[in-house]
């Protein structure tokens, strides 16, 4: 009975360090917290001119995935548009689509992005 109670002591202690240790590694700091929600916000905002815009060329309820990687201070976007529609396309029609999703107001000159057309 007590090495069980031991076990369970010892197993507790671990967890509590564990769970310690997490939370004081994951804090940002306040200027990255204020950057991320900037940046969320345009996102929401892009994305849904994006699929207004898809739909007007007649891609309605289009999947869209964005994602972003941070290098040397530098964020670089790549989005996919999911529709079953683009398989169809030829090479010249996708370009067209590609330069006309390019138009769309893009938030910040310090991003790069990249459109990627998926069936």
């Amino acid at each position: 009975m007590k090495n069980r109670f031991g076990i369970a002591t010892t197993l507790l202690i671990l967890l509590i360090a564990f769970c310690m240790g997490g939370t004081v590694f994951s804090k940002e700091s306040a200027g990255q917290v204020k950057e991320n929600e900037r940046y969320t916000a345009w996102e929401q905002t892009f994305l849904e001119s994006i699929r207004s815009r898809l739909t007007g060329q007649g891609y309605p309820n289009s999947g869209i995935t964005m994602n972003w990687v941070k290098k040397d201070g530098r964020r670089t976007y790549t989005m996919t548009v999911h529709h079953r529609q683009i398989s169809g396309l030829s090479e010249e029609e996708r370009e067209q689509l590609v330069q006309v999703l390019s138009q769309e107001e893009f938030g910040d000159e310090d991003c790069g992005m990249f459109i990627v057309l998926e069936d």
